[in-house]
């Protein structure tokens, strides 16, 4: 008798212990999370987006993670990018993870958007295009966090280096998503008299753009260089942005800006830079509240990250005759050489 009820008390007391205490107690599962970049690793932003993502999941999240990627930077064609995401596609049915994480435009578009009001929950960052145009917007699985430039700041920060800069001319390849973000950069001009867009190309062939940079028809006073990875050489190749970014350094006496600090490690001069880390950091922090905490994906909005980091090439700005002062530097990043001295 007194075994037995020694053994009710057991099992009444396990019973009154608070669910979140025998909740805690019990091992988390490992989730199976798929992630799809639009380009390529090794390489700065997709590699900071990555990390981001990790560190807003938490580190106590046991995850066994799958990387595929559509390397569309280096793979443009159309035919190559269909590919590359008929295959992406094809290891989100065969693997089916619990959340898919997907990187920038293309893997939106070639992936995200073919799983609306799937099972499986989408979260992607690094965005420019918006939920609507991707056809994603009010989808039950997918939520996501956007990319947005800080044009304006970037501006600023060059004329506070360079004060006699008014007139802007934009560079870029013909990526698909450009014309979203041109469209924000007229629209800044708009509202903003302290400066004018005097242009906007988007040549084909590096040799045209080379041509454009050396001459400055439109008499500009600095770039702001966008898509840098799909001119193409004279056999209609890609360009490796590395190589491209080096020619405009050595070659162009005109101050250029771009809102990635990769950028700046590669030549351009200046830029109040998107965060890849803080991208995918928000990115993260949906995937914990979707697979620890349960919530649909619908309920998480998707916004724009707002932290911009102004970064300075020293070397850069310093082979163009500009000094920047003393406060200038101590609030910004500063990079003092280029990636190829190293």
């Amino acid at each position: 008798m007194f075994r037995f009820l020694f053994g009710l008390g057991v099992i009444f007391s396990l019973l009154a212990l608070p669910i979140s205490a025998t909740a805690a107690e019990s091992p988390m599962r490992t989730f199976r999370i798929l992630h799809i970049m639009s380009f390529n690793s090794p390489y700065r932003w997709t590699d900071g987006q990555f990390d981001g993502f990790k560190a807003g999941l938490g580190a106590d999240v046991k995850v066994q993670y799958k990387v595929f990627q559509l390397d569309t930077k280096r793979q443009s064609s159309i035919e190559e990018q269909e590919r590359n995401g008929r295959k992406a596609r094809e290891l989100v049915d065969s693997w089916k993870p619990d959340l898919v994480f997907t990187s920038d435009d293309d893997a939106v578009r070639l992936v995200t958007k073919h799983y609306v009001n799937s099972p499986i929950p989408f979260v992607f960052c690094g965005v420019n295009l918006s939920a609507e145009d991707h056809g994603v917007q009010g989808a039950s699985n997918i939520t996501g966090v956007l990319e947005r430039e800080h044009i304006l700041e970037t501006i600023h920060l060059m004329q506070a280096l360079k004060p006699d800069v008014k007139r802007i001319q934009v560079f870029s390849d013909n990526a698909s998503y450009w014309p979203q973000v041109i469209g924000r950069i007229r629209t800044i001009a708009r509202e903003h008299k302290e400066f004018t867009l005097v242009g906007v190309d988007q040549p084909v062939a590096v040799a045209d753009l080379q041509r454009l940079v050396l001459e400055n028809p439109n008499k500009a006073d600095a770039y702001m260089i966008l898509g840098n990875f799909n001119f193409k050489d004279a056999k209609g190749a890609d360009v490796p942005y590395p190589i491209l970014q080096r020619w405009l350094a050595e070659n162009s006496k005109v101050p250029d800006m771009s809102f990635w600090d990769d950028r700046m490690l590669h030549g351009t001069m200046a830029g109040v830079t998107v965060s890849a880390f803080e991208q995918g950091l928000a990115a993260g922090k949906r995937a914990r509240e979707i697979l620890v905490n349960h919530r649909s994906p619908a309920a998480l909005p998707i916004t724009a990250t707002t932290k911009g980091v102004p970064v300075i090439n020293l070397k850069r700005a310093r082979e163009l005759g500009i000094m920047p002062q003393s406060t200038q530097l101590l609030s910004t990043q500063v990079v003092t050489d280029y990636i190829w001295d190293k």
